[in-house]
């Protein structure tokens, strides 16, 4: 929780308050999203496939990301008796599309 004086807080209340993409922008920032959300638009991953494709992301970080994508309904959870699995959501493929159409627009 950030205090209601400090800068932090005010640059985010202001962002919310003029900005709409700014809740949009909210649910990827963070250093791995964006990778597991790629890695996600290839194919349906258990959580140690992110292990072998994101080798330098810890435990704790990974499992925080996972359930804030989740929570953000980017991504789903797929949950049998002997694994559990990670795909991308109709929003999360949203994502996908506009950030490819970014990098395209972005290439000119």
């Amino acid at each position: 929780m950030r205090k209601e004086n400090s800068t932090n807080f005010i640059n985010n209340k202001t962002l919310e308050n003029f900005c709409s993409a700014h809740k949009v922008l909210s649910q990827i920032t963070g250093r791995w999203k964006l990778s597991i959300i790629f890695a996600l638009s290839e194919n349906h991953l258990k959580y140690s496939d992110f292990k072998v494709i994101l080798p330098n992301i810890t435990d704790r970080i990974l499992a925080k990301q996972l359930n804030e994508l989740k929570k953000d309904e980017i991504i789903g959870n797929k949950k049998s008796k002997l694994e559990s699995t990670y795909f991308l959501t109709e929003k999360g493929d949203k994502f996908i599309t506009i950030l490819v159409l970014f990098k395209t627009l972005n290439q000119n």
